[in-house]
């Protein structure tokens, strides 16, 4: 999982910038607790991927049987 540090830092940008575009964040909890689920999720994909391209399993994670 990302650093609640990060996931700070990030809320703190986006929420200095959007307005610029004329878009407002009216409850600032709500959000920061939106750009944590989204970034869990991210991440727990970003894991999920990797280990498979690392090879030895399949779609399901299920590992795969070498014949000796």
């Amino acid at each position: 999982m990302m650093s609640t540090t990060y996931i700070a830092g990030i809320i703190s940008i986006i929420t200095l910038v959007l307005p610029i575009f004329g878009l407002e964040i009216a409850d600032k909890e709500t959000f920061a607790g939106l750009v944590t689920s989204i970034v869990g999720a991210c991440s727990t994909a970003y894991i999920f991927i990797g280990r498979y391209k690392a090879g030895g399993i399949n779609t399901f994670g299920i590992k795969k049987v070498t014949k000796k």
